[in-house]
């Protein structure tokens, strides 16, 4: 398994069958993006398509997949330069976006651009309960334009009006409803998402990759 230190393994990769797994690695801040697990992040995501590798599986160790950007560390410091930390997510759910095939396992919180990476995978799968959360308007900024894209693709636009307006939380059941998520239960998340991921690298990476660039563009 690679990791990509900063200061700290915060994010985890290894290819193993076709299939990058990449891994947030910051369980005790319950995901949260800051700089150093951003860079890791991207630079986990771009060394696997620069391999060739075309199946991407996205988890997240601890009880939360991603609690979002760290806002806490907004101090006017390098680490706090929100305008960086965006750009780094935008790079990050594009880079998960370039994979012909990708699964994100959800197992609890995702939150803004937590959820914007799930959002770029081509399948989510997440547990009953696991909460899902736009919050960027009422902290003074819009969502990234990738994201608004991608749900207002999947869901029509009344429903990607309210998903990224109405700062409700929304369980993987209700996303379900919507056709966002496929729901599995905790003890099944890892097995279903690692069977699928293997599933998409076995089918011909040629067609694959054509059929999803149609379904995208």
């Amino acid at each position: 398994m690679k990791t990509y230190p900063d200061q700290a393994p915060l994010c985890l990769s290894e290819t193993a069958g076709g299939v990058a797994t990449v891994t947030l690695n910051r369980p005790d801040a319950r995901n949260a993006m800051n700089l150093p697990l951003l860079r890791q992040l991207v630079g986990a995501l771009r060394d696997a398509r620069e391999q060739g590798v075309d199946v991407l599986l996205l988890k997240a160790e601890g009880p939360a997949f991603c609690a979002g950007a760290d806002i806490r560390s907004d101090d006017g410091t390098a680490e706090g330069r929100p305008g960086l930390r965006r750009r780094l997510i935008e790079e990050a759910c594009d880079l998960v976006e370039a994979f012909p095939a990708s699964v994100a396992a959800v197992q609890g919180p995702a939150v803004g651009g937590g959820w914007a990476l799930a959002v770029a995978a081509a399948v989510t799968l997440a547990t009953p309960r696991a909460m899902f959360r736009f919050p960027e308007l009422r902290l003074g900024f819009l969502p990234p334009d990738q994201t608004v894209r991608r749900l207002r693709a999947a869901v029509g636009p009344a429903a990607a009006f309210r998903l990224l307006v109405a700062d409700e939380r929304f369980t993987g059941d209700d996303l379900a409803r919507l056709g966002l998520v496929d729901v599995v239960e905790p003890a099944d998340l890892g097995h279903r998402a690692r069977h699928l991921a293997e599933q998409f690298a076995a089918a011909p990476s040629d067609l694959v990759r054509t059929l999803r660039t149609s379904l995208t563009a």
